[in-house]
C-alpha cells in the first residue's frame, strides 16, 4: 500500500534487544563527552497550551536538575515544517514538533527513537493506543521499522457549544418558532448553519436576557489561509466521505459532492463567522468564545482550557461533528483528520539528550504535563483519576474526545501529502470562497495538482 521505490532500511533488531540491558538513565544520556553544563538542547514548536508550562516549568526544572541548557523557539504554525526542511540538514534543532503530514519533507534526518526507548526500557506499545502509535509515531514506508516521534496530543476536532444559551427557555422557544424543532446541538451540517445563522446577532440585541455589548456570531474554526483554511475545511471534505486519494493514488476529488461542500463552507464562514477569523491563527477563536462572542466554536482538544475560561466557563458543552447526510463512506458522524502531533528528535550529535529530555517530559512526567496542558496521548493519561479529577469537565470532554478519535481520518503516510492535500485544499476553499474561480474551475486546478505531483514522483505513470 503506497508502495514507492525506496532504500530499504534494516532494523538492528539485535541491537535494540541490547540497549534493554542498560539501566535507565534519568536526566541524560550517557554518549556525549561533553560535561551537561556545555549541552544545549534547541527546540523548534509549535504554538499550544504546552508552551507555557514548558517556558515557565519544566524546562527551568530540568535545566536545574542536569546543567543542560535549553532553548525553545515558538515558530508560526505555517512556518514549522519550511523551517524543519531549511534547517534540519544542517543540524539547526535537536527537537522538532511533529505534525504526520509533515514529516515527508525532512524524514532523512529524523532519528529513530526505539534505541533511546530501550535505553529507558520503555515499550511504546504497551503504553499508548495502536491507532496513535500507527498514526503519529510509525512512518512504515519512509522509516520502516522504526519509532520516529513520541505522540503528545493526536486530536481530532470536535465542537464546543454554550449550554446556557441552547438550554434558556426564551432561545428554545424562539428557535422552536422558527425551524419547528428543538435547539439541539446539530447532528448535521445543514442544522449547524441553521444553529449559526440563529444565533447570530448584532450588539444591541439579547441572548438568553443578556443585552449584547457586541456582535455575536453563531460558529467559527481559526481560518487564516492557507493552513487555518484547510484545517477547517479538511472536517467538510472528510465529512463528506472523501479520502483525497486511494491506495492507487487515484482522486476522488473530482465527485459533484465536493461542490456541494464548499459551497455550503461559503455559505457557512460568510454568513457566522467573524470576519477576523480571516486573520486568526490556530485556536485563535476560543479566545472569541471564551469571551461570549460565539455560539459555537470548532474545538481541537487541545485548546478546551481556553474555551473553559473567561465567559464560558463552566457553561460549556461537547459534541462529535455533525454527519453529512448522503456522504460517500455512510459515515454516522462528520469526521476530520487526525491530526495534532508530537515531538521528534533530528539525528544531531545531541540526540541522546534531547530524548532523555521528551522521556522525562512527557513519559515520566505525564500527569503533570497533562493537568498543566490538558493534552492527551498515553493510556495513562486518560485513565489516571488524579488527571480526571483534576478539571470538572473533563467528565463530559474526554468522552467526545474520544469518541470523535474514533472516527479520525489517518493521513496518508506519502511524503507528499501536505502538498496534495493540506495546502490546496485550503486553497480550493479560500478560492473560492473569495471568488478567485468558480468552483468548477477550483477543483479542476485541484485534481490538476494532484496527479501533476503523483506523475512527478512516480506514483502515477
Amino acid at each position: 500500500m503506497y508502495a514507492k521505490r525506496q532504500e530499504t532500511r534494516l532494523l538492528a533488531v539485535a541491537g535494540v534487544v541490547a540497549f534493554l540491558l542498560i539501566p535507565t538513565v534519568l536526566f541524560a544520556g550517557g554518549s556525549s563527552e561533553k560535561g551537561t553544563d556545555q549541552i544545549t538542547i534547541r527546540i523548534g514548536e509549535h504554538p499550544g497550551p504546552h508552551v507555557a508550562p514548558m517556558e515557565d516549568y519544566f524546562i527551568p526544572l530540568y535545566e536545574e536538575k542536569t546543567g543542560i541548557r535549553i532553548e525553545m523557539e515558538v515558530l508560526p504554525p505555517d512556518q514549522v515544517w519550511q523551517r524543519f526542511q531549511m534547517d534540519a540538514p544542517d543540524g539547526e534543532w535537536d527537537i522538532g514538533y511533529h505534525s504526520p503530514g509533515w514529516f515527508g519533507y525532512f524524514y532523512e534526518h529524523v532519528a529513530d527513537l526505539a534505541p533511546h526507548m530501550a535505553r529507558h526500557g520503555f515499550d511504546p506499545y504497551k503504553h499508548y493506543p495502536e491507532a496513535v502509535i500507527q498514526s503519529h509515531m510509525v512512518n512504515e514506508m519512509l522509516r520502516p521499522g522504526e519509532i520516529i516521534a513520541l505522540a503528545r496530543n493526536p486530536q481530532s476536532p470536535i465542537m464546543a457549544y454554550r449550554t446556557d444559551w441552547f438550554e434558556h427557555p426564551q432561545e428554545r422557544e424562539a428557535f422552536r418558532q422558527k425551524y419547528g424543532r428543538d435547539l439541539e446541538p446539530p447532528a448535521t451540517w445543514e442544522e449547524l448553519y441553521q444553529v449559526a445563522s440563529f444565533f447570530t446577532r448584532p450588539a444591541g440585541e439579547t441572548v438568553a436576557g443578556t443585552t449584547l455589548r457586541n456582535d455575536l456570531y453563531g460558529y467559527s474554526a481559526s481560518i487564516s489561509e492557507p493552513g487555518g483554511m484547510a484545517r477547517a475545511f479538511l472536517a467538510i471534505v472528510k465529512s463528506l466521505g472523501l479520502d483525497g486519494f486511494d491506495d492507487q493514488f487515484r482522486t476522488d476529488l473530482d465527485d459533484p459532492i465536493l461542490l456541494e461542500g464548499v459551497e455550503y463552507w461559503t455559505r457557512l464562514v460568510g454568513e457566522t463567522f467573524p470576519e477576523d477569523a480571516l486573520a486568526w491563527n490556530f485556536l485563535e477563536h476560543l479566545d472569541f468564545f471564551a469571551s461570549g462572542r460565539l455560539a459555537m466554536a470548532e474545538l481541537w482538544p487541545e485548546g478546551v482550557m481556553t474555551a473553559e475560561s473567561g465567559a464560558s466557563e463552566g457553561n460549556v458543552g461537547y459534541a462529535v461533528l455533525p454527519q453529512w447526510p448522503g456522504n460517500r463512506k455512510n459515515l454516522s458522524v462528520g469526521r476530520s483528520f487526525l491530526g495534532g502531533g508530537g515531538v521528534l528528535v533530528f539525528d544531531t550529535p545531541n540526540q541522546d539528550h534531547a530524548y532523555d529530555f521528551l522521556h522525562w517530559l512527557l513519559v515520566e512526567n505525564a500527569v503533570e504535563f497533562t493537568r498543566m496542558t490538558a493534552m492527551f496521548a498515553l493510556n495513562e493519561q486518560f485513565e489516571n483519576p488524579e488527571i480526571l479529577e483534576s478539571r470538572p469537565f473533563y467528565a463530559e470532554f474526554l468522552p467526545v474526545f474520544q469518541e470523535q478519535m474514533k472516527h479520525a481520518f489517518p493521513r496518508q503516510p506519502i511524503a507528499e501529502w501536505g502538498e496534495v492535500m493540506y495546502t490546496p485544499v485550503g486553497q480550493f476553499a479560500a478560492d473560492v470562497f473569495f471568488g478567485v474561480e468558480s468552483p468548477q474551475a477550483a477543483q479542476q486546478r485541484l485534481i490538476q495538482n494532484m496527479n501533476n505531483v503523483f506523475r512527478r514522483e512516480g506514483y502515477l505513470k
